[in-house]
């Protein structure tokens, strides 16, 4: 029995710690509080305007022109970048895999131990140009139906796997858990 307690206490305690997003009929939510459309990511014993930095220097490292993804900044307080992953994800839709691009705005906004992380906007889009909604109804493409029945389970864990995995980089990267290149 005891071991069944501390077993329980420690999964409660890793599901309180992660910082995940869920997909909801609304659109992407805090895992915890579906009342937000943001994550914290706790970040000990960092200033912001280290955080900031090291933001900057992630930013530099993975993507090829950072300068032109940054679209908005305001010194060691926040950062706004845009991205735009072509094929990020294959859904099956009726006997064929489609690929889908998604393109999409993240707010940052830092404080000491802490960086709030937001994706402002979203829009995932196949070849054809068709967009695929979070909820919708009708011939288009959704993840729920306007009832709030789940009609894509693969769309909806992809696309909480594709931002939990960036969420997790950035989290990783600021916390100096990433290994440096070794010369």
């Amino acid at each position: 029995m005891k071991k069944f307690i501390l077993i329980a206490l420690l999964a409660l305690n890793f599901q309180v710690k992660a910082q995940n997003y869920k997909v909801k009929p609304e659109g992407l939510r805090d895992a915890i509080d579906s009342t937000k459309t943001y994550v914290v990511l706790p970040i000990e014993n960092k200033t912001a305007k280290a955080l900031y930095e090291e933001t900057l220097k992630y930013i530099n490292k993975n993507y090829k022109n950072a300068e032109e993804v940054i679209k908005g900044k305001i010194e060691n307080e926040y950062l706004k970048f845009v991205s735009y992953d072509p094929k990020f994800t294959e859904l099956k839709v009726g006997y064929n895999k489609i690929p889908w691009n998604i393109k999409y705005t993240v707010e940052l906004n830092f404080k000491d131990g802490k960086v709030k992380y937001e994706v402002i906007e979203i829009e995932i889009k196949n070849e054809g140009d068709y967009t695929l909604a979070f909820q919708g109804s009708g011939m288009s493409f959704y993840i729920y139906k306007k009832n709030g029945e789940l009609k894509m389970p693969d769309a909806k864990t992809n696309i909480e796997e594709y931002f939990n995995n960036r969420i997790k980089s950035l989290s990783e990267f600021l916390q100096g858990k990433t290994s440096e290149d070794k010369w």
